[in-house]
């Protein structure tokens, strides 16, 4: 953190004056006054200083309670570094961006108010700050976001900071926070696959998932960030560049490059700059806690949070399995998605190239889906490699045949920046993104994918919603993804109703290729995020998976409930972000 601040402190007297003009932050008609670029480098200090205040051994303890790990960077426990270690402990010269050791929050917190003196004024007798701007902290609807809100509160109040907070519906949420309609927010990221950078390519600017509006509105033109890779042998080099100049080209060169040693310490200078705007604030590292009754067997999950339930079966040979997963999804389009429980029905309801699957000793493993085969690419002389994939007999829940067609029209929609979507960036290593992606049917049968730079987690990627296909002239119908009558997929099941804001019911499709290997014919995802109302439709024995319970009974039900409380592992982080354009000045 000290490391940190030093460069912060740097910069600062280096820096001129640079008006920003534009954007708004949800404040007011007028929007934000202009913040200069010595503002935003006090703001990066004073953002760094609160994230000092907070005490994440006592969250990860006393409300969490699930096995979560204190988080002091943003890439997730679990994911490897280019030498087998784990990235997150070479992070910041393996010290992480601040002490999460439970003996060093007292002196964190002594660090922070000293900080924050320099900006604000400090009442010693009271110890308290008596002109610190009030805070507002949006989260979705939960009990557990709720405890670990009011816990963020009352640490900031102990100090004379006063924090409002918001709760909205999930998808409301969702909506709000990625329009940059917030001030500080709740969020959380689950890896896409086993990389770090899908913790990193969010940020750019251009990203769908870049809630914190990095290089949006004011923050675009504020041009204030280097970058050198020179000590690498590489020539990305720049001095006081806007975001767009400096994290965008360094995450398109960690894409392109090869070289693992050189790869993966070009992600560890992007996460030093990423982390040194004080704006992403990691809590803990995920776990999964979750409920599932001692009555099924043949469910298993992924690390990325994804549940399978078409392999179960019960001990009392139920038909059909009631689960519950989280609330209303805004949307089951395959490129639309950004959310894991939405993720878990579309891996239900169509069959991408790939899919995730468990061997009979339990190992998870990418294996072939609508591909006969996961072939190997072919290089070019040009750098490209090439893949061709077979796609087996399989017809769209219409009955009208599954083409390669299909996919190329999928991929080529989903990549296309005019369209929006957040997870667009994801095809990034194909050639030709993103408004010409070089994906192309050669015959009915047959997809060519040319990939600019290949990647180790290629087959990751193809298992992933958003590399689903859909069809043309389905998905011309605006609202074809939330109508059972207009829903069109060609996975395992098929949508057969949709109550909305009760239970969205999926039916097994038997013309699927793999039909005989479903056994359980009809899921019922019951929609609500009312963990009290999850717990009680369980022990009822109504739903025999939840996904969230109540943190108040978090240690009872471990007692009570051993063999169907369930901690799995998650490579996740939970994190706070500030909207980067949120004007935190008194000065």
């Amino acid at each position: 953190m000290k490391k940190f601040l030093a460069v912060l402190l740097i910069l600062l007297a280096m820096v001129f004056t640079f008006a920003a003009c534009g954007g708004n932050n949800g404040g007011g008609d007028e929007g934000p006054a202009a913040v200069s670029v010595e503002d935003e480098v006090k703001q990066a200090e004073i953002r760094q200083a609160i994230s000092l205040l907070f005490d994440r051994n006592y969250i990860c303890e006393e409300i969490g309670q699930a096995g979560q790990v204190p988080a002091n960077t943003f890439v997730a426990m679990g994911m490897t570094d280019a030498d087998g270690s784990q990235f997150y402990l070479n992070s910041n010269g393996g010290e992480g961006y601040y002490s999460v050791d439970p003996g060093a929050f007292e002196a964190n917190v002594a660090e922070a108010i000293e900080i924050l003196k320099k900006y604000y004024e400090w009442d010693e007798s009271a110890q308290k700050f008596t002109n610190f701007p009030t805070l507002h902290y949006l989260y979705n609807t939960s009990e557990g976001h709720k405890a670990i809100g009011e816990y963020l509160q009352s640490a900031l109040a102990s100090v004379g900071i006063t924090m409002d907070m918001e709760n909205q519906e999930w998808n409301t949420f969702l909506n709000t926070r990625k329009a940059g309609d917030y001030s500080i927010a709740r969020n959380g990221w689950i890896a896409d696959y086993n990389d770090p950078i899908c913790f990193l390519d969010m940020w750019t600017s251009g990203s769908g998932n870049n809630d914190v509006q990095f290089g949006k509105g004011n923050h675009a033109n504020l041009a204030m960030y280097n970058v050198d890779t020179t000590d690498l042998g590489l020539d990305l080099k720049v001095e006081n560049g806007t975001w767009a100049e400096t994290y965008d080209p360094l995450i398109t060169l960690i894409k392109s490059t090869s070289d693992d040693a050189t790869r993966y310490a070009l992600m560890h200078k992007a996460e030093d700059l990423l982390m040194s705007t004080g704006a992403i604030c990691p809590i803990y590292y995920y776990t999964d806690p979750y409920m599932i009754s001692n009555t099924v067997d043949g469910f298993f999950a992924n690390p990325l949070g994804y549940k399978y339930f078409m392999y179960t079966t019960t001990t009392d040979n139920l038909d059909t399995l009631n689960v519950c997963i989280a609330s209303e999804p805004d949307t089951l389009d395959p490129a639309a998605n950004s959310a894991v429980d939405g993720a878990t029905m579309l891996a239900h309801l169509f069959s991408g190239l790939a899919k995730w699957s468990q061997d009979e000793n339990g190992v998870l493993q990418i294996v072939p889906d609508a591909a006969e085969e996961l072939v190997e690419g072919v290089p070019n002389e040009d750098g490209t490699t090439t893949y061709t994939y077979t796609i087996r007999d399989m017809v769209w829940s219409d009955g009208q045949p599954v083409t390669a067609g299909d996919f190329e029209f999928a991929w080529k929609r989903a990549a296309n920046e005019n369209n929006g979507f957040d997870y667009g960036y994801m095809f990034e290593n194909v050639a030709g993104y993103p408004n010409d992606l070089q994906v192309t049917a050669l015959d009915d049968k047959t997809l060519e994918v040319v990939l600019a730079n290949d990647a180790p987690y290629w087959n990751e990627l193809l298992a992933f919603p958003t590399f689903f296909p859909v069809r043309e002239d389905v998905v011309a119908d605006e609202g074809w993804n939330t109508d059972p009558s207009t829903y069109v997929c060609n996975g395992m099941y098929t949508m057969s109703a949709w109550e909305h804001n009760s239970v969205i019911t999926l039916t097994k499709n038997e013309n699927h290729p793999d039909a005989a290997e479903v056994t359980m014919p009809t899921l019922k995802f019951y929609l609500s995020d009312d963990a009290n109302n999850m717990l009680t439709n369980f022990k009822n024995g109504e739903w025999k998976l939840i996904d969230d319970v109540p943190t108040n009974e978090m240690a009872a039900l471990k007692k009570d409930y051993p063999d169907e409380f369930v901690v799995a592992g998650q490579i996740g982080t939970y994190y706070v972000c500030w909207n980067i354009n949120e004007d935190i000045r008194v000065w």
